[in-house]
């Protein structure tokens, strides 16, 4: 498997996928829904019903969202079947939130190399991890509205490999071994360019997404690296998916180490380690429930 790899590193190089991704015609780009929502919600003058029959248009998308906002995770407890009254509920923003969190996985629906629900539910995971510690952290207001785009978009160079290169890609997580390095570091190794850079030029390049979304992407990073400085979105998304992992909760590529937070993030984040676990129920008891609605 090693002769193997070396071959693929030999095969596909950074400036070819980066050529392919500025070339292959059959990159998906943002659902019209998504554009359409997007738009509404940033017009001071629109009003709920707007934005709920826009949704209605899309009779699966406006199911889901009804059953994804009576979770848990969001605040739901009394079954609520009224799209107004959700909107009403949860706010315009975290609707455009979670119409993301379920057009995406039609987005991205073929892989090869991954189990796609772990993935996603991973995605959501941080998402939901981010959005909380945002509120908690000392971030700016654009970096807190942006907050679930971020987690949820996190790993999206992994799929975008998966597009660009399936089989190499297929064959690159095969290679990898139960105490590798990190995925980042081997697909540097591999290719020349890891996911996290290769899912932010594709945002960049074909997706109307806010920089904020696309620097976090390209740039959160591993927590224990934190001492000695601030707290930003990308920080934060790299303290959310370390969480997530430490949970179980990964995207299914090799085996993530486990890494216990350190007593200086939990003062970054002005929390304690009880309040951190009560978050990461609430995040795992409403993740039960969203993966069969994500399976459904």
């Amino acid at each position: 498997m090693q002769a193997l790899s070396r071959d693929l590193e030999l095969y596909m190089t950074r400036d070819e996928i980066l050529k392919a991704l500025t070339e292959k015609g059959d990159l998906p780009p943002l659902p019209e829904i998504l554009l359409k929502l997007q738009t509404l919600i940033n017009d001071p003058e629109s009003e709920i019903e707007e934005i709920a029959r826009l949704i209605e248009t899309e009779p699966v998308l406006s199911g889901r969202l009804i059953k994804l906002s009576n979770s848990v995770l969001y605040g739901g407890g009394k079954e609520d079947g009224d799209l107004s009254s959700v909107v009403m509920r949860l706010g315009v923003k975290m609707i455009l939130d979670l119409a993301y969190a379920l057009q995406l996985t039609n987005v991205f629906s073929k892989f090869k190399s991954l189990d796609q629900y772990k993935f996603w539910m991973h995605s959501m995971a941080v998402a939901c991890l981010t959005q909380t510690l945002s509120k908690k952290a000392n971030l700016s207001d654009e970096e807190r509205q942006e907050s679930y785009i971020c987690g949820l978009m996190h790993d999206l160079g992994i799929v975008v490999f998966e597009h660009l290169i399936p089989d190499e890609y297929a064959e690159f997580v095969k290679s990898i071994g139960p105490e590798e390095a990190s995925l980042e570091t081997l697909e540097l190794e591999k290719f020349g360019i890891a996911h996290p850079e290769l899912g932010a030029k594709f945002i960049s390049h074909y997706w109307p997404i806010s920089p904020i979304v696309i620097n976090s992407v390209e740039q959160h990073i591993d927590p224990s690296s934190l001492n000695g400085y601030g707290l930003n979105i990308a920080q934060l998304v790299g303290i959310a998916n370390q969480v997530a992992i430490n949970e179980g909760m990964t995207h299914g590529i090799g085996n993530p180490p486990e890494i216990p937070l350190g007593d200086e993030i939990y003062e970054k984040l002005g929390l304690f380690p009880d309040e951190l676990e009560d978050i990461i129920e609430t995040t795992v008891e409403g993740l039960d429930n969203t993966e069969l609605l994500m399976k459904a």
